[in-house]
């Protein structure tokens, strides 16, 4: 199993237009929580996606693969969607694990602590995330669409500053991000 796969750059990157990405990851820092059940069935969608797209071989052909992955995504988006507790914890998990995963990949360590490590960090999150839906939500999603949005700004050709700088920058749109959806959101 590939974990670079994971890597939230790897995902920015497959989506087809730069453009596209950078609104994604706009939407998603900046107004994260109330996108959230379309996000909690992306989220659950996607998870199931990769997860069965790096398994099913073991089992299956080529063709067999796409569609096991492409059932399991459904399925799974549409448990996240009717089950919001479930979904909640899908997406923050996720969005922790993809978040952590792209400081992973710069080390070298062995598979099993990378997958203990990522296991941990979407358990953690997603357990916060159930507990205090709202503000582990926004926080979350704060730094996801941050992230995403640098990554996609990288795509388009930008020349971010390197490590310290470039998670300055994070940090700062980050709050941004969370700022704006705490101001903004009223439930």
């Amino acid at each position: 199993m590939d974990l670079s796969s994971l890597d939230l750059t790897t995902i920015i990157n497959s989506i087809p237009s730069p453009v596209i990405s950078l609104a994604i990851g706009l939407a998603i820092c900046f107004m994260g929580y109330r996108l959230r059940q379309a996000a909690i069935m992306l989220a659950g969608g996607l998870i199931g996606y990769l997860i069965t797209y790096q398994v099913a071989p073991l089992i299956l052909d080529e063709n067999g693969t796409l569609i096991a992955a492409v059932v399991v995504a459904l399925l799974l988006a549409a448990f996240c969607s009717w089950l919001y507790d479930a979904g909640v914890f899908v997406l923050c998990g996720g969005c922790a694990v993809l978040l952590v995963s792209n400081f992973l990949v710069q080390y070298s360590l062995q598979i099993w602590l990378q997958l203990a490590i990522l296991a941990i960090v979407f358990a953690v999150a997603g357990i916060l995330a159930v507990r205090l839906d709202q503000p582990v939500m926004i926080i979350i999603t704060g730094f996801a669409g941050a992230g995403c949005t640098l990554s996609s700004l990288v795509r388009m050709g930008w020349n971010l500053p390197g490590a310290p700088l470039h998670i300055a920058l994070l940090l700062i749109l980050s709050v941004v991000g969370i700022s704006i959806q705490f101001a903004t959101t009223h439930d």
